[in-house]
Protein backbone atom coordinates (compact mmCIF):
# COMPACT_ATOMS: atom_id res chain seq x y z
CA UNK A 1 0.00 0.00 0.00
CA UNK A 2 1.53 3.21 -1.08
CA UNK A 3 0.77 6.70 1.48
CA UNK A 4 -0.58 9.40 -0.44
CA UNK A 5 2.15 12.14 -1.31
CA UNK A 6 0.08 14.67 0.54
CA UNK A 7 0.45 13.07 3.71
CA UNK A 8 4.03 11.95 3.90
CA UNK A 9 5.17 16.27 3.15
CA UNK A 10 2.32 16.38 6.22
CA UNK A 11 4.15 13.72 8.50
CA UNK A 12 7.37 16.03 7.72
CA UNK A 13 6.97 19.08 8.48
CA UNK A 14 5.18 17.57 11.68
CA UNK A 15 8.09 16.11 12.46
CA UNK A 16 10.43 19.20 11.62
CA UNK A 17 8.03 21.31 13.82
CA UNK A 18 8.00 18.85 16.73
CA UNK A 19 11.75 18.53 16.49
CA UNK A 20 12.43 22.44 16.53
CA UNK A 21 9.86 22.72 19.89
CA UNK A 22 11.68 20.14 21.81
CA UNK A 23 14.77 21.34 21.54
CA UNK A 24 16.31 21.53 25.38
CA UNK A 25 18.57 24.79 24.61
CA UNK A 26 17.44 27.46 21.42
CA UNK A 27 20.07 28.38 18.81
CA UNK A 28 20.60 31.91 17.67
CA UNK A 29 19.04 32.46 14.65
CA UNK A 30 21.38 31.97 11.79
CA UNK A 31 20.79 34.72 8.93
CA UNK A 32 20.58 33.12 5.66
CA UNK A 33 22.06 34.19 2.43
CA UNK A 34 19.76 34.50 -0.43
CA UNK A 35 21.50 31.59 -2.17
CA UNK A 36 21.07 29.37 0.82
CA UNK A 37 17.24 30.57 0.89
CA UNK A 38 16.83 29.85 -3.00
CA UNK A 39 18.49 26.05 -2.51
CA UNK A 40 16.18 26.01 0.30
CA UNK A 41 12.88 26.54 -1.57
CA UNK A 42 14.11 24.81 -4.49
CA UNK A 43 13.88 21.47 -2.16
CA UNK A 44 10.77 21.96 -0.67
CA UNK A 45 9.07 22.81 -4.09
CA UNK A 46 11.06 19.78 -6.20
CA UNK A 47 8.43 17.55 -7.56
CA UNK A 48 9.16 13.44 -7.38
CA UNK A 49 9.07 11.41 -10.33
CA UNK A 50 5.84 10.01 -9.09
CA UNK A 51 4.08 14.18 -8.56
CA UNK A 52 5.13 14.38 -12.50
CA UNK A 53 3.80 10.97 -13.74
CA UNK A 54 0.48 12.12 -12.16
CA UNK A 55 0.79 15.46 -13.91
CA UNK A 56 2.42 14.48 -16.79
CA UNK A 57 3.09 16.94 -19.57
CA UNK A 58 3.65 17.30 -23.45
CA UNK A 59 7.76 17.04 -23.60
CA UNK A 60 8.07 15.41 -20.43
CA UNK A 61 11.05 12.93 -20.47
CA UNK A 62 10.50 9.62 -19.08
CA UNK A 63 14.50 7.87 -17.97
CA UNK A 64 14.10 4.36 -17.39
CA UNK A 65 17.31 2.47 -15.33
CA UNK A 66 17.64 -1.21 -16.68
CA UNK A 67 20.72 -3.81 -16.17
CA UNK A 68 20.67 -5.73 -19.61
CA UNK A 69 21.29 -9.44 -19.35
CA UNK A 70 24.46 -10.87 -18.13
CA UNK A 71 25.68 -7.61 -17.04
CA UNK A 72 26.23 -5.21 -13.55
CA UNK A 73 26.08 -2.42 -15.84
CA UNK A 74 22.98 -0.08 -15.45
CA UNK A 75 21.38 1.32 -19.14
CA UNK A 76 19.31 4.09 -19.43
CA UNK A 77 16.06 4.14 -22.49
CA UNK A 78 14.24 7.45 -22.45
CA UNK A 79 10.06 8.11 -23.69
CA UNK A 80 8.80 11.68 -24.13
CA UNK A 81 5.67 12.07 -23.97
CA UNK A 82 3.99 13.71 -26.78
CA UNK A 83 0.44 13.59 -25.96
CA UNK A 84 -1.80 13.79 -23.12
CA UNK A 85 -4.70 12.44 -22.70
CA UNK A 86 -7.40 12.19 -19.38
CA UNK A 87 -6.62 8.32 -18.69
CA UNK A 88 -3.23 8.19 -20.69
CA UNK A 89 0.02 9.42 -22.20
CA UNK A 90 1.17 8.59 -25.16
CA UNK A 91 4.84 8.32 -25.51
CA UNK A 92 7.84 8.66 -28.50
CA UNK A 93 10.82 5.56 -27.46
CA UNK A 94 14.25 6.63 -28.00
CA UNK A 95 15.84 5.03 -31.23
CA UNK A 96 19.05 3.48 -28.32
CA UNK A 97 19.44 3.05 -25.08
CA UNK A 98 22.58 5.33 -22.91
CA UNK A 99 24.78 5.15 -20.44
CA UNK A 100 24.38 8.22 -18.47
CA UNK A 101 20.91 9.14 -17.28
CA UNK A 102 21.43 12.84 -17.88
CA UNK A 103 22.05 11.90 -21.69
CA UNK A 104 21.41 14.97 -24.13
CA UNK A 105 17.85 13.81 -25.51
CA UNK A 106 17.23 16.89 -27.54
CA UNK A 107 19.30 16.02 -30.97
CA UNK A 108 17.05 15.79 -33.57
CA UNK A 109 15.97 12.12 -34.39
CA UNK A 110 16.60 10.57 -30.40
CA UNK A 111 13.11 9.84 -30.35
CA UNK A 112 11.61 6.94 -32.77
CA UNK A 113 7.94 8.26 -34.67
CA UNK A 114 6.54 5.27 -33.00
CA UNK A 115 4.20 5.93 -30.47
CA UNK A 116 3.39 3.79 -27.31
CA UNK A 117 0.27 4.56 -25.18
CA UNK A 118 0.86 4.02 -21.27
CA UNK A 119 -2.47 4.43 -19.16
CA UNK A 120 -2.16 6.85 -16.17
CA UNK A 121 -1.68 3.42 -13.86
CA UNK A 122 0.68 1.83 -16.62
CA UNK A 123 2.80 4.78 -15.82
CA UNK A 124 2.86 4.35 -12.50
CA UNK A 125 3.97 1.00 -12.21
CA UNK A 126 7.39 2.12 -14.32
CA UNK A 127 8.30 3.74 -10.70
CA UNK A 128 8.74 -0.32 -9.24
CA UNK A 129 10.68 -2.82 -10.48
CA UNK A 130 7.97 -5.73 -12.26
CA UNK A 131 8.04 -9.47 -10.54
CA UNK A 132 9.97 -11.11 -13.52
CA UNK A 133 11.52 -8.62 -15.18
CA UNK A 134 15.05 -9.58 -15.71
CA UNK A 135 16.27 -6.17 -17.01
CA UNK A 136 15.09 -4.96 -13.76
CA UNK A 137 13.76 -1.76 -15.08
CA UNK A 138 12.26 0.67 -13.28
CA UNK A 139 11.94 4.97 -13.90
CA UNK A 140 14.08 6.67 -12.02
CA UNK A 141 13.33 10.28 -13.04
CA UNK A 142 10.72 12.20 -15.26
CA UNK A 143 12.83 15.74 -16.94
CA UNK A 144 10.75 18.34 -17.02
CA UNK A 145 11.48 21.91 -19.17
CA UNK A 146 11.47 24.81 -16.99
Amino acid sequence: MSVPSYLLRSLLLVTVWNTACNRSHPEQPATQTPAATDAATAVATAETPEMRLRTPQVGDVYVVQFQPRDTQQQRYYFYQVYAVHPEAVDLHPARQEAINPAADVSAPGFFADNSLTYTRAEALELLREQPGDVLHSRLIAVRRGK
